[in-house]
């Protein structure tokens, strides 16, 4: 579904990716984990068209996409969803998930993509005339995941959504991404800093260490792995 082939990145004269590959099937949950600064949030930046690779291609669904701008590239079904939990804090609930409707697919389906959004998330619903920027953390989270789905996306790629979350809230978080994964078909590319978690619930995962693709494999394989026991998982 996604093959990422051999891309370079800079910022300026920085570069900070050096040859990365990496390939998704339909259906898969994978993640790609790795130290702070070792360009993990730069690859679905480039992924998502947000910037450009100097080298190598980018695929998606057998298209080339690395040179499309990013609201053509989420018309193809691929969604990001980026760290920060960026919304639009002075409009409401209802309001930020329209915000992601703008396909023509999403505003021609946009009242069944709220409804699928409410199931999903039933506190959002609750909330839905309450302004976003009065969300607790954990609401915010949901809140962004939920303008990712309202796209009508094929494949989400999220960015760190664990980050700040007390751990039962972060659980919770990647527990719907799991069952987005396996009950709606959702193919997932997640980037998560907490390596234990992201193994846990991912099927594969790749290691970017420098800028580069230092290991990658099933996640049961990984979390045997000596680097991955030494440097991630405190063992």
């Amino acid at each position: 579904m996604l093959k990422v082939s051999n891309i370079q990145v800079s910022y300026g004269k920085l570069r900070v990716l050096w040859g990365v590959s990496l390939e998704i099937d339909r259906g898969e949950f994978v993640t790609l984990i790795g130290p702070n600064a070792a360009g993990k949030s730069t690859t679905l930046k480039t992924i998502s068209g947000l910037l450009h690779p100097e080298s190598g291609t980018i695929e998606f669904e057998s298209k080339r996409i690395d040179r499309l701008p990013p609201h053509a590239i989420v018309r193809m079904g691929l969604a990001h969803v980026p760290e920060g939990r960026k919304i639009f804090p002075f409009m409401t609930v209802y309001e930020n998930l329209l915000m992601g409707a703008y396909t023509k697919e999403a505003r021609e389906k946009i009242d069944d993509r709220i409804e699928y959004v409410f199931q999903i998330f039933p506190v959002l619903k609750e909330r839905r005339n309450q302004l976003a920027g009065t969300l607790s953390g954990g609401e915010r989270q949901m809140l962004v995941i939920g303008m990712g789905l309202m796209t009508c996306a094929k494949m989400l790629m999220i960015d760190e959504p664990s980050q700040g979350l007390a751990p039962v809230l972060a659980l919770k978080t990647l527990d719907t991404l799991k069952q987005l994964n396996e009950s709606d078909k959702l193919t997932i590319l997640l980037v998560e800093q907490n390596v234990h978690y992201a193994l846990k619930y991912a099927d594969r995962a790749y290691l970017l260490e420098n800028g580069r693709i230092v290991l990658s494999g099933k996640c049961s394989d990984l979390m045997a792995h000596k680097h991955i026991k030494e440097a991630y998982l405190g063992m």
